[in-house]
């Protein structure tokens, strides 16, 4: 057998085996990282860093702690998948951990932690640049402005399309404060958005 000829199998085998990878479910991939299986790590990463990564960066807004917030994700996955008993809420345990590493670095970077009182905004006063003409960064800066709170359920029902048990299991809460919260931020937005879009 010639070199290429070598070359062709081993890719060819190379290219099968990812694919079955990508083929398997994230229950499956969950229980092989549980055995130490660091190709699984990979495939549950290829799979999910985007995902995270935009939920991150709609969360905190600012797409250095949105990187960092995600690259911590995905070592505290690995680090406590052992502690995931049910495997068949992995996405939502995910979500949590992307969170909670974004609260903990929204709460380094401002030294407030999580904001609760009954305020929307994150400034008294958003301050929305009246030149902007394109409506996706009006809306975007409009969804930026508000509280982490507001805006981390906002994220998970309008972008992640997440069901309201779903937020609740990852922020914590109960369904009604996510149902509440959705709406006033909702509410909220329409009202800001209200001058650009009559």
């Amino acid at each position: 057998m010639t070199l290429k000829g070598s070359y062709s199998i081993f890719r060819n085998n190379t290219c099968n085996h990812e694919n079955s990878l990508n083929a398997q479910s994230d229950e499956q991939l969950v229980n092989d990282l549980k055995l130490g299986l660091e190709d699984a790590f990979a495939s549950l990463y290829e799979r999910y860093k985007r995902s995270i990564y935009s939920f991150c960066l709609k969360l905190s807004a600012d797409r250095f702690l949105a990187e960092d917030a995600t690259h911590d994700t995905f070592i505290k996955m690995q680090q406590n998948i052992h502690t995931l008993n049910d495997v068949s809420v992995f996405r939502s345990w995910l979500y949590t951990i992307a969170r909670n590493q974004v609260y903990k670095l929204l709460h380094k970077q401002k030294s407030n932690g999580r904001l609760t009182d009954e305020l929307v905004w994150s400034d008294d006063n958003p301050d929305i640049a009246l030149e902007v003409s394109e409506e996706r960064e009006i809306i975007t800066q409009c969804i930026n402005a508000l509280k982490p709170e507001y805006r981390e359920v906002l994220t998970l029902r309008e972008f992640e399309q997440l069901s309201y048990m779903q937020i609740a299991v990852i922020t914590g809460d109960s369904e009604s404060s996510v149902k509440s919260r959705l709406f006033k931020a909702r509410r909220a937005l329409a009202e800001k958005l209200e001058p650009y879009f009559r």
